[in-house]
């Protein structure tokens, strides 16, 4: 019997509602998430910043009274002032956990944060902020509150040595013998493929390294269903009840 895989949402739910926002992050619990992404850079003061780029001009909206400029040469009060759509400001890490702390359906359980470090030099205080505010028993296991993942092996390096008991997860557009290597190094619990570029035997060979599959950028009904076809366990979705109504469809669930 084919298994449900998990849902992420990515960037909360980056097709319905502005990216790494709150509204974006509870859109994606309202929408069936079980899981969220978030994306952090690091301010000029040595803050920490929940937004995809490096600068502010994709994502900050037409009447923000600050448009433009690099992340981390701006203070966090300068960010602060920022509109990324629909009037949404830019978050905290820590706003992000408490949201995912309690389901608005199931005060009792929490969805898991993916906390994907953009900024290597983010990696500290991420690794600070997670340490002080889990004990490391909830950490370990399926179910952890809160992971670190990322394109950047300096960053997991980073985490893994001052917070070890909080899983990690790499992010790769293909997979390399040098991503399964990196992944073994700091004993990551997931190696996530971006979907267009997932091929036959990735799967197989991640799984080889006792390593969690996931793919990322899932966007195309095909990827969806291919996905599912493979009984990928973790798909990262910017739609996530889209996301799983086609793969319901396509296991027959």
């Amino acid at each position: 019997m084919p298994v449900m895989p998990l849902i992420v949402g990515h960037r909360g739910a980056a097709d319905l509602a502005p990216e790494n926002t709150l509204k974006a992050f509870r859109r994606g619990l309202a929408e069936g998430a079980d899981m969220l992404e978030c994306d952090v850079h690091l301010s000029a003061d040595g803050k920490d910043v929940i937004i995809h780029d490096a600068t502010l001009d994709r994502t900050a909206q037409a009447d923000s009274p600050l448009r433009t400029g690099v992340v981390a040469e701006l203070t966090r009060a300068q960010l602060d002032q920022v509109l990324v759509g629909e009037g949404e400001h830019i978050p905290t890490l820590a706003e992000v956990l408490d949201l995912a702390s309690s389901l608005p359906h199931d005060p009792s359980r929490h969805a898991p944060v993916l906390v994907e470090i953009k900024a290597v030099e983010a990696a500290t205080l991420v690794a600070r902020i997670l340490r002080e505010r889990y004990d490391d028993s909830v950490m370990n296991g399926f179910d952890a509150p809160a992971r670190v993942i990322s394109f950047r092996i300096e960053a997991l390096r980073t985490v893994h040595r001052l917070a070890p008991a909080v899983p990690l997860g790499l992010l790769c557009r293909e997979l390399t013998e040098q991503a399964l290597a990196d992944a073994v190094e700091v004993e990551a619990a997931t190696l996530a493929v971006r979907a267009s570029h997932l091929r036959e035997g990735d799967l197989e060979r991640i799984r080889e390294a006792e390593i969690i599959p996931s793919v990322w950028a899932l966007r195309e009904e095909e990827h969806i269903r291919l996905a599912a076809d493979l009984q990928v366990p973790w798909l990262g979705a910017d739609h996530p009840a889209r996301t799983r109504r086609v793969v319901e469809d396509q296991l027959g669930l």
